[in-house]
């Protein structure tokens, strides 16, 4: 229930404008968003890199574009990939895309050139390109894309979600890329999912476990301090160096506890989401963990 009050909350868009509006909300929604824009998002970054952070800007859509829509959003991806090459940030941000956001789900035969072609427009740039995941993200086409761009020789990244039971198999498979560990939705619905918190975070564990034992470089996005623990443990267990692998959180999150791993020597990026969907984006994927989304709503509000 909280789940789907949260999901229609995300979806007034009216909300997100009358908030960025309000004076005394203006410097809260700062803090957890990098902007409307390509220039602030990369000013956002090269903020953050002064500060030892790394970053992964994910330009905001409709989850569920159009054709116009989605023609739009691969257009703003592919600023954004040259923005971050110019702005010589390239070592320290990746540019994070919602498959769905560019048509994957709408029509794949024209989303599978257009994510070609942001991944070869990355790899001339040494922009690292990682395919996200969100609300509306279906694994097993994302996963299919990513196959497709790692068969025609590009290297991006991806995004998998530990609810989903079939993870722990595809970190084993994937263990020698870049992967990033979610938590992802529990999804009651379905079988193929884990369906309590507590599974979700065994399985967070034991994905963790298979990517620490791997030669990739795995990323952990969770804003839970005992998984971080937990994960600093296994990680010092399987001899893994401390920034052979890092720890990511969105904007806004965490930040004393992502402080403190930057100065243990850690990599910490920061997720930063910005553009016209902003509000939409940073409540609908922050409510795939409803307990964790309520200090982020609240900081929203005076």
């Amino acid at each position: 229930m909280i789940r789907e009050a949260l999901a229609g909350l995300a979806r007034n868009e009216s909300i997100g404008g009358a908030i960025a509006r309000t004076p005394i909300a203006r410097d809260a929604v700062a803090r957890l968003v990098a902007g409307e824009d390509v220039a602030d998002a990369v000013t956002t970054a090269a903020l953050l890199a002064d500060d030892g952070y790394w970053t992964a800007l994910e330009r905001t859509t409709s989850p569920h574009p159009d054709v116009a829509e989605a023609t739009e959003a691969f257009d703003g991806y592919a600023a954004l990939v040259d923005a971050v090459a110019v702005a010589g940030l390239a070592a320290s941000c990746e540019v994070a895309v919602l498959p769905e956001s560019i048509g994957l789900a709408l029509d794949p035969r024209s989303a599978g050139p257009r994510l070609r072609d942001l991944a070869m427009r990355a790899a001339d740039a040494d922009v690292d390109l990682r395919l996200g995941f969100g609300p509306q993200t279906d694994v097993e086409a994302s996963l299919g894309a990513a196959r497709e761009l790692w068969n025609a020789g590009l290297d991006v990244s991806i995004t998998l979600p530990a609810a989903r039971r079939a993870t722990e198999a595809d970190c084993d498979a994937l263990g020698d890329r870049r992967v990033r560990l979610v938590k992802g939705t529990a999804t009651e619905e379905s079988a193929a999912a884990y369906r309590q918190a507590a599974e979700i975070d065994k399985a967070f564990v034991r994905c963790a476990r298979r990517l620490l034992r791997a030669d990739g470089a795995p990323s952990f996005a969770t804003h839970d301090p005992r998984l971080v623990e937990i994960v600093e443990a296994v990680a010092a267990r399987t001899g893994r160096a401390v920034g052979s692998y890092e720890f990511t959180f969105f904007m806004g999150r965490q930040e004393g506890l992502a402080r403190r791993l930057v100065e243990s020597g850690h990599r910490v990026r920061v997720y930063a989401p910005y553009g016209p969907h902003w509000f939409e984006r940073l409540v609908a994927g922050l409510a795939e963990q409803p307990s964790g989304l309520a200090a982020a709503v609240r900081s929203l509000f005076p």
